[in-house]
């Protein structure tokens, strides 16, 4: 057979076409891993920003628990403080009604 044979043409026509359709898929392949390697990268980046956030929330779970257990001890001072003050209005309002009872001779 002549190297110019028209079936040595297509052999090698077709052995060039897959070598090319390989390297196209080597290439593609290559492509697909890098974007999995970002993708695990970028995956990996979430989950440690994800174990951040959650380490926030439970530090603001524990700030708020404070805050209300503080809230409920001002509650109490301030019911406290207003039966104290209105104690000490009932009485102002008797002596004032004492004193004008005395004054204008009603006792």
């Amino acid at each position: 057979m002549d190297m110019d044979s028209p079936l040595l043409l297509t052999l090698s026509h077709h052995s060039g076409q897959k070598e090319k359709k390989e390297n196209e898929t080597e290439a593609r392949f290559t492509r697909i891993e890098m974007h999995i390697a970002w993708l695990r990268r970028d995956v990996n980046d979430i989950r440690n920003e994800l174990r951040d956030i959650r380490g926030e929330i439970k530090d603001v779970r524990g700030e708020v628990k404070d805050v209300r257990g503080e809230m409920k001890d001002i509650r109490k001072d301030m019911q406290t403080d207003f039966r104290l003050l209105f104690s000490a209005l009932i009485g102002v309002a008797l002596g004032l009604a004492c004193i004008m009872a005395k004054g204008f001779h009603w006792l």
